[in-house]
């Protein structure tokens, strides 16, 4: 089948995340045209200003039992690899994004956001790309080395998928209660990393949005 005539992939997988981190379209990550987890991970894409932002929580909040406090706080992903399923009859295609905003509470929820944060891939010598809007609140857990991205509660990320024809489809991120996507993280200070089996790997600094919990 020709480029012109190529339908794209009905699913994307993102890590939550790929939370996750988000995949999930994750991470996870992070759901959509399968954007390898990348975070929790996914109509027409909303304006910027109808999203609300990751706010600062009290210093003082409980903090769920085990739950590390390397991870606890604000982050952006300045570097991630997802493979992509991105038409049906193509294998899946590795995707290059950064620009996802993540905050994980000492409560064990968190917040996803994306502002027009864009994936892109090439096929047969032509650009892909994938744009992302919306924001994504959800559930995780973490021991010392394994991510949990336990639900995606709410989300409003929309996926609008783009090749060499221009605009060839949307896709809304769904809720899901049993997300339970597990990706491996190693963090120290304000540096951490995030990968799984699915080809999904970021690199995570840690930002001022909403400090650190103790």
């Amino acid at each position: 089948m020709s480029d012109s005539s190529r339908p794209p992939a009905k699913s994307v997988v993102v890590s939550l995340f790929a939370v996750a981190a988000t995949a999930v379209v994750a991470a996870s990550v992070l759901t959509v045209v399968a954007v390898a987890k990348a975070g929790p991970s996914r109509g027409s894409a909303a304006e910027s200003g109808e999203r609300p932002s990751p706010t600062p929580r009290e210093s003082g909040q409980p903090r769920a039992a085990g739950l590390p406090l390397c991870l606890v706080g604000s982050w952006l992903t300045v570097e991630e690899q997802s493979m992509v399923k991105f038409y049906n009859d193509a294998d899946p295609i590795l995707f290059s994004s950064s620009g996802r905003h993540y905050e994980f509470r000492p409560d064990g929820t968190g917040t996803e956001r994306q502002d027009n944060v864009t994936l892109t891939g090439t096929h047969q010598g032509n650009e892909l790309k994938i744009v992302a809007n919306g924001t994504n609140e959800f559930k995780w857990k973490a021991t010392d080395k394994q991510l949990t991205y336990l639900s995606r509660t709410n989300t409003t990320i929309t996926y609008s998928f783009y090749d060499q024809r221009g605009l060839i489809a949307t896709q809304p991120q769904e809720a899901k209660q049993d997300l339970n996507e597990v990706d491996d993280y190693a963090c120290e200070g304000n540096q951490a990393a995030e990968t799984n089996p699915a080809g999904y790997r970021a690199r995570w600094a840690r930002t001022d949005g909403s400090g650190v919990y103790g």
